[in-house]
């Protein structure tokens, strides 16, 4: 394991963005800008450590509140996870050459939703 870190703020789902850039588009860019700061500000106070060894594999585990918004709408939040990473200097880019496979998985946690993020060597990872 490279990196493992777990994410107390709310990632706005693929549904809350659209919402947001229909009304105006610099609300969306707020919402981006302000989740990645929130999410960049949790790397430095768990003083996240630059990842060396590339490519990696990213393993996102959504621990939601409940199942009301579907799998999908949830990933999309995943973008400004890594470029949140790239600003805190966990990660060098987010390319082809640096992130080798993505996975999702999911589960419900009623009084602790979060993300776990756990960043692996590609050949480590076993189950892809």
């Amino acid at each position: 394991v490279l990196f493992r870190s777990i994410f107390r703020t709310i990632i706005p789902t693929a549904n809350q963005y659209i919402a947001a850039e229909r009304t105006h588009r610099q609300r969306a860019a707020a919402i981006k800008r302000n989740t990645e700061t929130a999410l960049v500000a949790e790397c430095r106070k768990q003083r996240a450590q630059a990842v060396a060894d590339y490519p990696v594999c990213l393993r996102y585990k959504w621990l939601r509140r409940d199942r009301r918004t579907d799998k999908s709408n949830i990933i999309f939040g995943q973008k400004f996870v890594e470029d949140a990473l790239q600003t805190a200097g966990v990660l060098r880019n987010d390319g082809w050459k640096e992130v080798d496979s993505i996975v999702h998985e999911f589960a419900i946690d009623q009084k602790n939703p979060r993300l776990v993020l756990t960043i692996t060597q590609a050949q480590e990872d076993e189950n892809i």
